[in-house]
């Protein structure tokens, strides 16, 4: 029962392999859903797994966050979501609480709508923005296993196998580090959820002409037209998390589709399957016309933005976020362990981007499982896929060991993402190595095989024991084969800390009537900690911190603002412009209220130059100061 099912069915699923296990052909017999037990013990089991591999996240649930930095941004987001939602009952993709006065579109800010929804019931409830954050963040790697574990199963038809690939792809080194303020990433878990009912869209029996029985011909063709309006839902939820996991998922549909016409072999199971190119294309339009429907809210706004040019990328910026070929191969820096030498190693200038190693023992079972099911046509398929999507996630030219350039002749290798670089969207998509949560997966996959061919290994020497015993076996080799897969990924203990909001201004501020803006220095558009504040005054606020920063004038038209950028000299022409009370009367002007500094984010040289500045803007001592918080304000205005 449950988990402990035997291995029989992957001895099945292994024996029919030339056609996927689970899928309907014409008078064959459906396999039965896995019984409710099994689900339930696959989501308490990656439950266990995450509150211990995640230590101590769950432990500070209501205080702290993991990494902070980009995490106060995504703290926001699940703040602006409700109140655009349900209190303002406006487009959550524009705000006029950021960029003050003239509001800013999202659409190309990193707001994670999914999660936002998600995170409105559990405010509702009572729990505070950061457990709600960590919530959501924690059931990422639950449904990533989760969802993971389904595409194994429906691949192999083994309970074990399937646990053991649905911890890799939920507790991968990508997973782990993009926790780390990067919640649209971490939120993978709607990916597999995706690829197996795409599968399933795919896989599913045509209606045969010389089929007698009517009612089973109409009941497999609904079957297969649910499927891919479920698969187009679920692509549409994908990209609502975030665009770039649209877009993978939309190659990964073009390479399934690809593989399976362009290889006679396949175009001769769909015609096995009663599967024509009228049925097929069915399929496709449904599934791919639902999802245009649910995305188009925000794909023309989209596209509306990429014609202002500011979110196109300079291709150096592609290179720099392409993966080097070693670093599939370099152990985690986040490892308890070898971390430390990791680091020394290759020191990485952005580590939640350039963590993508794969595991060792992962490739063994991988490439134990190539080698021993070569001639199976669905294990040929994930080895290309996990092949194909680690190439294309080196980017446009192949980086090793930190060179992009060899032999005396100073030659650069280019590699196959020159070609899709000129694709729509994927020319803004700066970051090829995200790719490698698709190669995670595909190795999730391989290693569900490998485990189901030694848990089938396992039974032959025996002859046959009591259900029981076999049961306990299969779960032991399953969880050890984990527990070293999980070793090489650990990460813990994770960094946590607390929001920097308790300054008692941001409360004093929420409780004052009006709108009125507030300034917070330095003046930066990289400073994410302002998003935070804001979710207790609930003020505008000039500037803000995007994932993509828009044309902003108001810094440039008004001369107080220009001042106080970290990039003009206290000496300027424009300080004539704001003496003798005039910047701060233009200030006032445009609405602002409060000046607020935090000393703690100035080195000793940029302090004393921004002590020049405030003295020829403001000309007096503070109004407020904190100073255990490192904060002074001014209010220039009743």
């Amino acid at each position: 029962m449950g988990m402990g099912a035997r291995a029989g069915q992957g001895h099945e699923a292994l024996a029919g392999m030339g056609e996927v296990a689970g899928h309907e052909i014409a008078g064959a017999v459906r396999k039965p859903p896995l019984p409710l037990a099994t689900h339930l013990l696959a989501v308490a089991g990656y439950i266990v797994l995450t509150i211990a591999l995640t230590y101590p996240i769950a432990f500070k649930l209501f205080d702290e966050v993991p990494g902070g930095g980009d995490a106060w941004q995504h703290i926001w987001n699940l703040w602006w979501v409700k109140e655009a939602l349900l209190n303002l009952h406006t487009n959550p993709y524009h705000t006029d609480l950021l960029y003050y006065p003239e509001g800013v579109n999202l659409y190309f800010h990193t707001l994670v709508l999914t999660a936002g929804i998600i995170g409105i019931p559990l405010q509702l409830l009572g729990f505070n923005l950061i457990a709600t954050y960590n919530i959501i963040l924690l059931s990422t790697f639950v449904l990533a296993g989760y969802g993971a574990f389904l595409l194994c199963h429906y691949l192999t038809g083994s309970n074990w196998a399937s646990f053991a690939g649905g911890a890799v792809f939920a507790f991968c080194p990508y997973h782990f580090a993009h926790i780390y303020g990067h919640m649209n990433l971490a939120s993978l878990q709607w990916i597999p959820f995706y690829v197996v009912v795409l599968l399933k869209a795919v896989d599913a029996a045509g209606a045969l002409r010389n089929a007698e029985d009517r009612a089973y011909v109409v009941g497999i063709t609904r079957r297969a037209l649910l499927y891919a309006a479920v698969a187009g839902a679920l692509l549409a939820l994908n990209t609502y998390t975030d665009w770039l996991y649209g877009i993978f998922l939309a190659l990964f549909t073009g390479m399934l589709l690809a593989w399976r016409l362009f290889l006679p072999s396949e175009r001769r199971l769909f015609a096995e399957r009663g599967v024509g190119w009228v049925d097929g294309l069915t399929r496709l339009a449904l599934g791919g016309g639902l999802y245009l429907l649910l995305v188009s809210p925000i794909l023309f706004p989209t596209l509306a933005e990429v014609s202002k040019g500011y979110a196109q990328q300079p291709p150096y910026e592609i290179l720099f976020y392409s993966s080097d070929a070693t670093l599939a191969f370099l152990p985690s820096q986040l490892h308890p362990l070898w971390g430390p030498a990791s680091r020394a190693a290759v020191p990485l200038q952005n580590p939640s981007e350039k963590i993508v190693f794969l595991g060792f023992s992962v490739l063994a079972l991988a490439a134990f499982a190539c080698w021993k099911l070569r001639g199976t046509r669905q294990v040929r398929f994930w080895g290309f896929i996990a092949l194909a999507t680690w190439v294309l996630s080196l980017g446009p030219v192949l980086q090793f060991s930190g060179r992009s350039r060899f032999t005396v002749f100073e030659v650069s290798v280019p590699l196959p993402y020159v070609i899709i670089y000129k694709l729509p969207f994927l020319s803004i998509m700066r970051t090829p190595t995200r790719l490698a949560v698709l190669t995670m997966l595909a190795l999730a996959v391989l290693v569900a095989y490998a485990v189901m061919l030694l848990l089938q290994r396992l039974d032959r020497p025996a002859p046959e024991p009591r259900a029981g015993r076999i049961e306990w076996r299969h779960a032991a080799l399953s969880l050890g084969v984990s527990a070293v897969i999980l070793f090489e990924f650990l990460a813990i203990p994770f960094p946590t800390v607390p929001p920097g909001w308790n300054v008692p201004i941001y409360s004093k501020i929420a409780q004052e009537p009006g709108r009125f803006a507030i300034l917070e220095l330095p003046l930066r558009l990289s400073f994410g900690d302002y998003l935070a504040y804001q979710t207790v005054h609930g003020k505008p606020i000039i500037g803000g911190y995007l994932s993509r920063q828009p044309p902003y004038p108001t810094l440039e038209r008004v001369p107080a603002l220009h001042y106080l950028l970290d990039a003009t000299s206290p000496d300027d022409p424009v300080r004539g412009e704001i003496a003798n009370g005039a910047g701060i009367r233009s200030l006032r002007d445009m609405g602002v209220k409060y000046v607020i500094i935090r000393w703690w984010a100035f080195t000793p040289d940029q302090r004393a130059v921004m002590d020049v500045k405030l003295s020829a803007l403001l000309g007096r001592a503070p109004d407020i100061s904190y100073p255990e918080h490192r904060v002074d304000v001014w209010q220039i205005a009743p």
